[in-house]
């Protein structure tokens, strides 16, 4: 034991003085002179130059409480060699993290890392605890705060892990579930032995992984040495054609060789609904990367499952990349225009119909002409310069918040009734600028998902369109402005209504008040505008490991969630539901899920799913950095350092005399009831 200031003893050398004045002071004679003597009792006087203690234990408490409280000022504590001493006699609780991401695959690795971890189940002493947790980008675990003396389940549960699983390697969450099992452990001792491969991708240097104070960490590096090809399949592209009227795909197979060894001889096959169509020759240098790319393949109206397949070798199941071929799918849109003036929509409608990625289908409509069938076939409208009536304009409403896009262009004849509260601002008078200048487009939100392409140097300039009229209006309080003329009037404004949306272009998209359909800028812009009101994403090919998949995918705005879900093993799965209410699944195998209705009869989409192609790189890191991580302190220390703490930083730690003034105090008050006790005796 060591004290952090030890001249506090000093004042023990105090305790002495009463004691030493109590034995040697003599008691001084003093003469009463009396009269007589006669009525005087005789009695034999006793000398007091040696007294002699009579209460010894009333003493002993009185020195121990008073050496107690020095010592307490004086700031005990216990050396960093003897705590470690102390707790290294006790008990300890182990935790094992047992790598089984799908990189544990390679070669014989998995069987590597399970006789690790039965080796450390085997080495638990006889108080011991122990727990196994199965990690991959998540953690599991498969049993708690085991007796060392039960080793069968705990080896049952390594057992029962059966292989890798199709995810990539994360560290963090292993290390907080470790540290959450250690933190409720009463045992003195804390370790936690981390078997992996320790790839360098699977540690980010997550902050909120450490683990508690005096936590050993024990790295068990699992590797295969010898030189060997590893070709991974890391991803697919498309190229899609015409031919004769019908849509065709080229697919280009990217491959990566991570090994040291060149592959040679080997073989790439396209597959199409589980049956090879094309076989190339595969030659790739090592660590490098080649593309292949297959003949064109035809589409068909349903989705078509496609995969590219490279031959074995010592990590399987980055050989493989699916992916779900589906022809182009057209943004439909219903252009309400005047009854006998095509002409008016003769620029919209030339827009729409170059659009190719995606593609647009336009039909044209009179307001009296509009139909329920039409709201429903369409995922967007564009209302050109026309009346609206209010039936019409409640009907358009109502599509609206069932997710539709509408896009209103004002002019001359715009007009609609007050009693429908669609639009993002009320109409008023036109603006005329045909006298003077003409007004310019500036002012543009180039965050918002219309302009966004616009946002880099010369990508469009809108300033060049000259605006010769416009329609003032006055914004809704939930409107946005996404463009204002050089005057400061708003030219395209946006609002939300229930899930869909709302665009307001102040001008016309004609040549009756402006040379907007002359500028290069114009049919981006139409087809940005479209794209954005029907909320049109391009069909995911594939998705990853680990992805949540909302239960809607590949359903139309009006179809319900899908409810019962196959997964590429065979197993009928419910689906979840997240704090926003929606219904998702986690992607957790590697192949092809299928997503059926509710009754289960019928296929409303299915999914590729592939592992993340960073995984099958498996360049090692240095276990010692996840130790240091994982063992520092919140001040960020490394609480296994070489460099003991300070004894300052120890004693704070301890607090030990917290306790010794405490026993202190309670020693000073049993010698106030002892010395009451005497005294009335």
């Amino acid at each position: 034991m060591s004290f952090l200031t030890p001249l506090f003893f000093v004042a023990l050398a105090g305790l002495a003085i009463p004691v030493l004045i109590h034995l040697i002071q003599r008691e001084k004679k003093q003469v009463v002179r009396f009269p007589s003597l006669m009525f005087v009792q005789r009695i034999p006087y006793r000398s007091v130059r040696r007294r002699r203690i009579h209460n010894w234990l009333l003493l002993m408490v009185r020195m121990a409480a008073l050496a107690l409280i020095v010592a307490a000022f004086a700031r005990p504590f216990l050396e960093r060699d003897e705590v470690t001493a102390a707790a290294g006699e006790g008990a300890r609780e182990v935790v094992v993290l047992l790598d089984r991401s799908y990189s544990l695959g390679y070669a014989d690795r998995w069987e590597r890392a399970r006789a690790a971890a039965y080796d450390a189940i085997n080495g638990l002493g006889g108080g011991d605890r122990g727990s196994v947790v199965l990690f991959d980008s998540g953690a599991e675990i498969a049993l708690r705060s085991a007796a060392a003396g039960e080793r069968q389940p705990l080896t049952a549960a390594v057992a029962a892990a059966g292989g890798p699983t199709a995810a990539a390697t994360r560290y963090a969450p292993a290390l907080k579930v470790a540290g959450s099992i250690l933190a409720e452990s009463p045992l003195p001792r804390r370790e936690v032995i981390l078997i992996s491969d320790f790839q360098r991708a699977g540690w980010r240097g997550e902050e909120g992984a450490q683990l508690p104070a005096g936590t050993t960490v024990t790295p068990v590096p699992i590797t295969t040495g010898g030189e060997v090809a590893n070709a991974a399949v890391t991803g697919v592209s498309f190229a899609r054609s015409t031919f004769s009227s019908q849509e065709r795909v080229a697919v280009t197979a990217v491959v990566v060789n991570r090994g040291t060894r060149p592959l040679a001889g080997g073989q790439l096959a396209l597959e199409i609904g589980g049956r090879a169509i094309q076989t190339e020759r595969l030659e790739v240098d090592a660590n490098s990367s080649t593309s292949i790319t297959f003949a064109p393949v035809t589409l068909t109206a349903e989705p078509m499952r496609g995969t590219v397949r490279a031959g074995a070798d010592a990590l399987a199941a980055d050989n493989v990349f699916h992916f779900v071929l589906t022809p182009a799918q057209p943004v439909r849109v219903l252009v309400l225009d005047r009854a006998g003036g095509g002409g008016n929509a003769l620029y919209l409608m030339r827009a729409l119909a170059i659009g190719e990625a995606p593609r647009f289908e336009a039909i044209v409509r009179p307001p009296a002409a509009v139909s329920d069938d039409d709201l429903r076939r369409v995922s967007a409208v564009l209302v050109n310069d026309v009346e609206v009536p209010a039936a019409l304009g409640r009907r358009l409403q109502k599509f609206v918040e069932g997710g539709g896009g509408l896009f209103v262009v004002l002019g001359p004849r715009a007009t609609w009734s007050a009693e429908v509260d669609v639009l993002p601002a009320s109409l008023q008078a036109p603006v005329d600028r045909t006298r003077g200048d003409a007004a310019r487009v500036g002012a543009l939100e180039y965050t918002h998902p219309v302009f966004e392409p616009f946002r880099s140097p010369r990508s469009g300039d809108f300033a060049a369109a000259r605006i010769y009229g416009y329609r003032a209006v006055t914004p809704t309080q939930d409107a946005q402005v996404l463009a204002r003329f050089d005057g400061g009037a708003p030219a395209l404004l946006e609002r939300r209504i229930g899930t869909g949306r709302v665009l307001l272009w102040t001008s016309t998209l004609d040549l009756a008040w402006s040379d907007f359909p002359l500028k290069p800028v114009y049919l981006p812009f139409v087809h940005r505008a479209m794209r954005h009101l029907a909320a049109y994403s391009e069909p995911a090919p594939w998705l990853t490991v680990g992805q949540v998949l909302e239960a809607s995918f590949g359903s139309g705005r009006a179809q319900p969630a899908s409810g019962v879900v196959l997964t590429p093993s065979g197993r009928r799965v419910g689906v979840g539901v997240d704090e926003e209410g929606a219904e998702v699944l986690e992607l957790a195998e590697q192949g092809f899920y299928e997503l059926r209705n509710r009754a289960g009869d019928a296929v409303t989409a299915v999914v590729a799913s592939n592992v993340d192609t960073a995984e099958s790189d498996l360049t090692p890191m240095d276990p010692k950095e996840i130790v240091a991580a994982a063992t520092r302190d919140d001040g960020g220390r490394a609480a296994a350092s070489a460099a003991p703490p300070t004894p300052e930083a120890q004693e704070r730690s301890q607090r030990l005399w917290w306790y010794l003034l405490c026993v202190g105090i309670l020693l000073l008050a049993a010698d106030t009831l002892i010395s009451n006790r005497l005294s009335e005796a």
